[in-house]
């Protein structure tokens, strides 16, 4: 399918961008030029640079929050263990599901980090 702005075909010199609606794919084609693409690719690397941002921060928030949580678990009683754990773990599990209704995907690390987080917060100074 040509692009409704730059009406590229399947040329060489043109781009094919694959995407899918709910039951196909569709094949749109670019000109080099093209500033529906030109601003499609710039959205592409933004959204690239934000998921790599998030992980920088959950690989530095995820085991820090894991500590508070252990550090935390041994500072309670038996009983009182349960609750900020439960509570953690309930969140966990809504999100998860809420992901599945939605056709799949896991709670990714970032996720779990602002969950930890919110339930383990970290000391303030």
């Amino acid at each position: 399918m040509p692009c409704p702005t730059c009406q590229a075909g399947p040329e060489r010199t043109n781009t094919l961008v694959l995407s899918s609606d709910e039951i196909s794919m569709i094949e749109t084609w670019h000109t080099p030029d093209c500033v529906d693409h030109l601003e499609w690719e710039e959205q592409m690397q933004a959204g690239a640079e934000e998921v790599r941002r998030e992980q920088e921060w959950a690989d530095v928030a995820f085991p820090a929050a894991c500590a508070r949580l252990q550090e935390a678990l041994r500072g309670l009683s038996v009983e009182q263990r349960a609750t900020p754990f439960v509570a953690a773990l309930a969140e966990v599990v809504e999100l998860q599901a809420v992901k599945q209704a939605g056709h799949g995907g896991f709670v990714v690390l970032p996720e779990w980090a602002r969950i930890l987080d919110r339930h383990f917060p970290p000391a303030r100074p």
